[in-house]
């Protein structure tokens, strides 16, 4: 394709961009003015974001207000929190504290989009050309399943993620191997400053650039680059972000002394193996990377501990991991969805991986590798969606290279037809093969209808927690999945939120509401809460009454309130009640 039209269709992509940006900033506009946000993790952002610019160290990311006078330590990365931080500094001159929130809030994740959709046209175009990689960000414009990690709003970690796994991508597609592999290695080397959750993917790239080295001394430079610039960037910025401590502290969750030292293993081994070996063969290439990966493992055996075996989240207690974490259906697999999710989940990467192979089959030379090399980057990326459903919006993402083709090469195919009809139904009906398409089509037409569910009270909008307002500012017993919201809306601390390092606190807000309210009367005394707070139909709370049936939740929702709660006039499903002090 000329260069002209290169460019032509790089200016079309920002357009798209914008369309959508404009599309979704009106869509979403109810929402600015209380600043509701969809998921509690978002106004934790916030909260933290306010906390560090109104004076909180930079390597203390814990929340203060977060079951006082502890605090609830977090595994945050501020990577996350500065373009927030510095586009609410740069405007709260202009337009005060409030609309500068309220415009980094809504204007950061459509940036990390204008990121997304450059990533993926360099990536698809490097992969099949321009043509494909327009549609691919057509595609990836129109597709819920990734977009909704980018609306207006959704300030916290994923948007980023996602970036991060398309920018690899980019790398594993550089026509120039070394520049490819150190960009592959730094953008990953970031995702794990920001989520341990990118070590599946530090190891699938690692995997398919050691496979492709192994098979080609040209891509020796790609492999031996990407594992440098892993390691060395995981060590020093762990450190200016953490603090120095942090390359001796160890934690499963987070990049820290557990991993950090095996990446660092395994740059400086299979650097020293390509310097003593030389990739001058298959065997000796084998060998090279086989001693990085090797270096790597051993390391991991003396730094793991604990985080060898296995979840880490056990370690919340058997009432908390039973009744919280077992329930948060992002990170649970496949098996455990609805049958409407594994759909969404399943189908766009099959369809993707179906055509990623059949490019390849119809590709030749590079073209043929750099289809395959996607291909088995794809496939890792379902592996880890089907382990965990958060995961599915980068397995969606790197299947849009193939599904465009695959729909350009329907589209000639239907307009080859001598028969009108065919040419205009036949294209229509190509709609449904898009991620969009195909999720719509079978979420309409699941095989097994699924029980309806209750609604869930929205006990986090504004309007309700306004009523919070009016108490002193104290500590709060809630549910935890209003901590967030009540800390961004009121001055009020909270006991726990769904954060899983403040083990504590999370115990004791499940515990208070389980357990039969003379029980659950000295759990949330002991915490030093001065109210309690409840909401009628939110899916936690009515967990909480079902667990146990006398329990001081299910007490509550019946109206049977115990002598040692007052309840205050509130608003809607919300319930505030005062703690009678103990009788002298």
């Amino acid at each position: 394709m000329p260069a002209s039209d290169g460019k032509r269709a790089a200016l079309l992509a920002l357009l798209a961009w914008l369309l959508c940006s404009a599309a979704m900033l009106w869509l979403f506009r109810g929402d600015f003015s209380t600043l509701g946000f969809r998921d509690p993790d978002d106004a934790m952002r916030l909260a933290q974001v306010r906390d560090w610019i109104g004076g909180q160290a930079f390597w203390d990311v814990s929340q203060h207000r977060v079951n006082p006078p502890t605090g609830g330590p977090m595994h945050w990365s501020r990577i996350v929190d500065m373009p927030i931080a510095g586009l609410i500094l740069l405007l709260r001159p202009l337009l005060g504290m409030a609309t500068a929130e309220l415009v980094a809030c809504a204007i950061v994740p459509l940036l990390l989009l204008a990121g997304l959709t450059t990533a993926l046209f360099i990536a698809a175009k490097r992969i099949a050309g321009a043509g494909i990689a327009l549609l691919a960000v057509a595609l990836l414009l129109t597709a819920p399943s990734i977009l909704v990690q980018f609306t207006p709003l959704r300030i916290d970690h994923h948007g980023w993620q996602i970036m991060a796994a398309t920018l690899a991508l980019c790398g594993a597609m550089d026509p120039r191997p070394l520049r490819g592999g150190i960009v592959a290695g730094l953008v990953l080397a970031l995702w794990l400053q920001i989520s341990s959750e990118g070590l599946p993917y530090a190891a699938l790239f690692a995997a398919v650039f050691a496979l492709r080295h192994w098979i080609d001394r040209a891509e020796t430079p790609r492999y031996v680059g990407f594992t440098v610039a892993l390691g060395a960037s995981a060590l020093l910025p762990l450190m200016l972000l953490r603090g120095p401590a942090a390359v001796l502290a160890r934690h499963c969750d987070a990049l820290s002394f557990v991993y950090v030292w095996p990446l660092v293993a395994l740059a400086a081994a299979t650097l020293l193996a390509a310097r003593l070996i030389g990739p001058f063969s298959p065997p000796r290439r084998f060998l090279i990377a086989a001693t990085g990966g090797g270096a790597a493992l051993v390391t991991f055996t003396l730094t793991g501990g604990p985080c060898l075996s296995g979840d880490p989240f056990a370690a919340l207690g058997p009432l908390a991991y039973k009744l919280w974490y077992l329930q948060v259906m992002e990170g649970r697999p496949i098996w455990e969805q609805s049958l409407s999710m594994a759909g969404v989940i399943l189908l766009p990467t099959l369809l993707g991986l179906i055509a990623t192979l059949l490019a390849a089959r119809s590709a030749g030379g590079p073209a043929r590798m750099r289809w395959l090399t996607l291909a088995l980057l794809l496939t890792g990326a379902m592996l880890v969606a089907i382990m965990v459903m958060r995961a599915v919006s980068v397995a969606h993402v790197l299947a849009l290279p193939g599904t465009a083709w695959l729909l350009i090469a329907l589209f000639r195919r239907v307009q080859a037809s001598a028969s009108a009809i065919v040419r205009i139904f036949g294209s229509v009906a190509l709609v449904l093969l898009t991620p969009a398409g195909l999720c719509a089509l079978w979420v309409a037409n699941a095989a097994t209808p699924e029980p309806a569910k209750k609604a869930s009270a929205n006990c986090r909008a504004a309007n309700l927690l306004a009523t919070l307002r009016g108490l002193p500012p104290a500590t709060l017993f809630a549910p935890l999945d209003l901590g967030p919201d009540i800390l961004v809306q009121t001055r009020h601390s909270v006991i726990g939120t769904a954060h899983h390092r403040n083990a504590a606190g999370i115990t004791a807000v499940i515990g208070g509401f389980v357990y039969a309210p003379d029980q659950a009367r000295s759990v949330i005394e002991a915490t030093g809460a001065r109210y309690v707070v409840t909401c009628d139909g939110l899916n936690e709370y009515r967990l909480y009454g079902e667990a146990n049936r006398n329990g001081l939740a299910a007490q509550l929702a019946r109206g049977a309130t115990p002598d040692w709660l007052e309840q205050l006039p509130s608003r809607g499903p919300l319930k505030i009640y005062r703690i009678r002090p103990p009788r002298s």
